[in-house]
């Protein structure tokens, strides 16, 4: 058995959180993932609206608790990269998101088997404090081509940025 350490910990939080969020709205063409070749691996279909939301952490703060304390406040930008078939449901699954993850969400500590490799079995997971969006930022991702030109993947692209806590410290 193993654990996930923090960031991937904060990674498959948010990928949890986002499959509910998408369940719970009847989004069942959309796929969440973790990695650039997992969102180019999946047949994308825009007659089927498919979508893929591609969750990662960028830059990390670790700000001091106290004077003299070797506790840490982590402060995660997430990042959420949107691929979708239509411009109408970009727009759409960013507001989605956007109006459901400002309120932060459980910072799970997961428990695995098989290695710490995407292939892992998970056994089961504990809350441990809450990841809060301080700020959120939302970008449309150009890439000066004209969209027929680009794969399908990237044709309609955007990019939310949060900027969190991790309530618990290290």
């Amino acid at each position: 058995m193993g654990n996930y350490r923090e960031t991937r910990n904060i990674i498959k939080s948010c990928i949890e959180t986002i499959k509910t969020i998408l369940s719970e709205n009847n989004y069942d063409n959309a796929n969440v993932v973790r990695t650039f070749k997992q969102v180019y691996d999946i047949p994308f279909d825009p007659q089927e609206k498919t979508a893929v939301i591609c969750v990662r952490v960028g830059i990390t703060v670790y700000d001091g608790v106290e004077l003299g304390s070797h506790l840490l406040q982590r402060k995660p930008m997430v990042l959420l990269d949107l691929f979708c078939s239509s411009g109408g449901q970009l727009e759409d699954l960013r507001d989605l998101l956007i109006s459901n993850l400002k309120y932060g969400f459980d910072y799970q500590e997961y428990v695995l088997t098989g290695g710490e490799t995407t292939d892992a079995t998970y056994e089961g997971h504990a809350t441990n404090g809450k990841i809060i969006v301080n700020t959120i930022t939302e970008t449309d991702v150009n890439l000066m081509e004209d969209r027929s030109d680009l794969d399908i993947h990237d044709r309609y692209r955007s990019l939310i940025t949060l900027n969190c806590i991790k309530s618990s410290v290290e």
